[in-house]
């Protein structure tokens, strides 16, 4: 299969660097707005392999072009939130299958616009929820099936990190969505993968910068809290969770993954060889392959990560209101 990615800062590099590894797979071209050397892209919050750029591919300064090239099958986007929508539709309509970076969208309606699009296309689409493909948080999904729902007492998500200085793009709201779109919907999707889609949910501010503490509540008494955001520029980055079910909590933090249980603490061992991007990738691809619907992140579920966080940053502007999540 011949790949286009479309973007190479920060996510692009990493999505290259694991396409890079993905035997059968040529990225054959790159779009961005200036012509990328041979060394690593931007950086961002975090240390991710990032995949150089070899002279054999091709570079074009406009993405348009790149879905217009008959070779390529599929196109990997990972371009600013505001041109997911013009970028996805322009992909389905050429032919390709589309892997796009999460968020969906900026909107709703514009989720439902791609839904509808791919649905038509007869072309896998799918977008990069990377936790569903991380070792602790699959193991999360693991240790909810295993303790069974009823027994579930709450959950903590947290991430958070420095306000992000690179890209140039990710502060502005108009283009990113903000701190609870970019960044906490991660979160929000692993809410939903785990516990489903919530009654109604409810946020405030947890201070400067742009940040949220939220509750989710479920028909049956559960509550799920999503909390962090973008903070100070120099604040480290974080991602922690705490499951509690009766007897027993499943603990990620600081990297650790353990079970406590009566007062002694288990730690799980997490692979070496972990990678949460060519997982989704490889998964992807092979979806592709054999012409078969992502089921493990089917996109109406990224379209639903994007509704929640959308009426979220509502409530948080006014001042906690409970929110109906379902209608």
């Amino acid at each position: 299969m011949k790949f286009g990615l479309l973007g190479y800062g920060f996510m692009g590099g990493a999505h290259l660097a694991a396409l890079q590894c993905i035997d059968g797979i040529a990225v054959t071209a790159v779009a961005t707005r200036t012509r990328p050397s041979t060394d690593s892209p931007a950086r961002g919050n975090m240390d991710l392999p990032s995949g150089p750029l070899p002279e054999s591919v091709k570079w074009v300064p406009e993405w348009q072009k790149v879905i217009q090239d008959a070779e390529i099958d599929a196109v990997d986007i990972c371009l600013p939130t505001n041109l997911h929508k013009e970028a996805v539709l322009n992909a389905l309509e050429n032919g390709k299958h589309v892997f796009c970076e999460k968020p969906m969208a900026l909107t709703s309606t514009d989720c439902a616009d791609l839904l509808e699009a791919a649905k038509k296309s007869n072309r896998v689409f799918m977008v990069g929820q990377v936790l569903r493909f991380m070792f602790p948080y699959r193991y999360a999904a693991a240790f909810v099936k295993e303790v069974g729902r009823e027994q579930l007492r709450g959950c903590t998500l947290q991430r958070s990190t420095g306000y992000p200085g690179w890209g140039g793009w990710l502060g502005k709201e108009e283009r990113s969505g903000g701190a609870i779109l970019d960044l906490l919907s991660h979160d929000l999707d692993q809410a939903l993968s785990l516990f489903g889609e919530p009654q109604t949910a409810k946020a405030i501010s947890l201070g400067p910068v742009d940040t949220m503490q939220a509750i989710l509540h479920y028909p049956d008494g559960l509550e799920v809290k999503v909390e962090g955001g973008w903070l100070e520029p120099d604040t480290p980055f974080s991602a922690n969770f705490r499951i509690e079910a009766t007897g027993e909590s499943l603990v990620y933090q600081d990297g650790t993954l353990s079970r406590e249980r009566g007062g002694t603490q288990v730690t799980i061992q997490i692979p070496a060889t972990d990678n949460g991007y060519l997982s989704e990738l490889t998964y992807f691809v092979d979806c592709c392959r054999n012409n078969s619907a992502p089921d493990l992140c089917p996109p109406v579920e990224s379209a639903l990560a994007v509704k929640i966080s959308n009426l979220l940053k509502l409530s948080r502007e006014q001042n906690g209101k409970e929110m109906q999540c379902r209608t």
